[in-house]
């Protein structure tokens, strides 16, 4: 069964009824336990509000470098210059429906275009067991999905832990998008000191996520999750104190957000509002000091595993 949905790629419902009505209640947004509510408190039970201390510049920056794609610094990040449409399968059609919205709202704030209806997905999502066997066969079989990365990177992205796989492809451009010609050569103006002669556009992005991982986590969690790893190309990486949705699927903690924080907003609006040719260290700079403008907002609501 498919569908097709505004702005999107076409989402398909290929698990059994059984599973349905295992997962779906787990992963709609629907319930207070799925919002990370509580049960409303009693007449002499406290209510107790916590909060965190805003992450330091010093923090944030070290997160910054740590999770955005390997890039020398005189070298641009890859990002998507195109539009993007999104395509998802292996979880229940509402929950897909939810999912893929939301990765839509997240890629136009962040200051994408979307591709419209009836689009070719350069974005896909694949819900599945086994991922760890899946990417293993992925990569003997249709090796071709992983574009330019190299074996090296190809190793870094079978041996990631935890139920999630994902990888980027992308194609290296002149500053004014023009391809490599066919003798072999890329025309490029003079070089700078402050921006690259050439721009790196991401082609396609690519995330496994095991099914079982997902049960107990909000579609807005999980969209949210995706939209920093195709969108933004982000590792999950220890984050100390910064708080981010890449620890959505991380086991060693019990406090995850409820979605997108002030670094995640940040980091993504930060990537896509410079230059597509800026150097990455202007780049990640950039995204910096878009994170201390959001972490202004009040933070978001946190959800307890």
């Amino acid at each position: 069964m498919s569908l097709l949905f505004p702005g999107l790629g076409m989402a398909q419902q290929s698990i059994s009824s059984s599973q349905d009505a295992a997962q779906s209640p787990a992963t709609t947004d629907t319930t207070d336990r799925a919002q990370g509510r509580k049960a409303p408190a009693g007449p002499t039970d406290p209510i107790i509000v916590t909060g965190r201390k805003p992450a330091s510049k010093k923090d944030i920056s070290a997160l910054v470098h740590a999770i955005t794609p390997p890039s020398p610094n005189d070298a641009p990040l890859p990002r998507f210059q195109s539009a993007v449409c999104f395509g998802s399968v292996g979880l229940e059609r509402s929950v897909l429906e939810m999912i893929g919205y939301r990765l839509a709202a997240d890629a136009e704030q962040a200051g994408l275009k979307l591709a419209g209806d009836g689009c070719t997905p350069n974005i896909l999502v694949v819900f599945t067991d086994g991922v760890a066997t899946g990417i293993d066969t992925l990569v003997r079989r249709k090796w071709w999905l992983f574009g330019d990365r190299t074996p090296s990177e190809i190793r870094t992205i079978v041996g990631e832990r935890g139920p999630v796989r994902a990888w980027s492809n992308s194609e290296v451009l002149s500053r004014d998008g023009e391809h490599i010609n066919q003798g072999g050569f890329l025309n490029v103006p003079i070089a700078s000191r402050l921006v690259s002669p050439t721009r790196k556009d991401m082609l396609a992005s690519i995330v496994l996520v095991e099914r079982s991982a997902v049960i107990g986590k909000t579609s807005n969690q999980i969209a949210d999750y995706l939209a920093m790893r195709t969108l933004g190309g982000a590792r999950p990486r220890a984050t100390g104190p910064t708080e981010t949705i890449l620890s959505l699927f991380d086991g060693n903690t019990n406090r995850v957000p409820s979605e997108l924080t002030a670094f995640d907003r940040g980091y993504l609006r930060g990537l896509y509002a410079g230059q597509a040719n800026a150097f990455a260290w202007s780049t990640r700079g950039l995204i910096v000091e878009r994170v201390l403008k959001e972490q202004q907002a009040d933070p978001p609501p946190f959800a307890e595993h």
